[in-house]
């Protein structure tokens, strides 16, 4: 019995042996299969931030256009700006010297339009009376503002009432 118990002991060992060689293999699979997804992760990372280098240059380039088409159009902008207000300038030198001319040209000859405005013209152009206006007089004839019409002429203003109807005073004299 003493021989089988070390033979015993032996096989156990072995088994143990066996599986312990069993569990290494099999964790060494996992490790490189682990390696391998954490490399094609790796790649993936760096074919993205390599992309993203490549868009950022991209767009670093774009930005640099765009910076120099707004300082080409900012300085022709400007460039107009001076031609502007230098027209500008030009334009009302012109302007006062014309209407500077053109009083010494209205001092020395009469204008078209107003050549036949003078005081005594103005006096006859102003009305000769301003309108009277009268209350109704006691013939109660309905016409208001009487003194407009005494004269029989065509007024700007006509106020007429209704043919001769008798009609009742606003303001009853008491």
């Amino acid at each position: 019995m003493l021989q089988k118990v070390p033979l015993q002991q032996g096989t156990d060992v072995y088994q143990e042996r066996l599986y312990q060689e069993y569990s290494l293999s099999r964790a060494d699979s996992q490790l490189k299969q682990m390696e391998k997804v954490l490399t094609q992760h790796n790649q993936s990372r760096e074919l993205e931030l390599t992309a993203m280098r490549g868009e950022i240059a991209s767009l670093k380039k774009v930005m640099e256009e765009y910076k120099r088409k707004y300082s080409d159009v900012s300085e022709r902008l400007m460039e107009r700006n001076r031609q502007y207000q230098k027209l500008l300038g030009l334009y009302d030198s012109l302007r006062l010297r014309n209407m500077v001319v053109g009083a010494g040209e209205r001092e020395t000859q009469p204008q078209p339009g107003y050549q036949d405005v003078n005081p005594v013209m103005a006096k006859q152009l102003a009305p000769q009376r301003s309108p009277q206006f009268l209350s109704m007089g006691t013939d109660r004839d309905g016409h208001f503002f009487s003194g407009l019409e005494a004269d029989g002429s065509n007024n700007f203003f006509q106020f007429n009432s209704p043919a001769k109807e008798k009609v009742r005073p606003f303001i009853n004299k008491r």
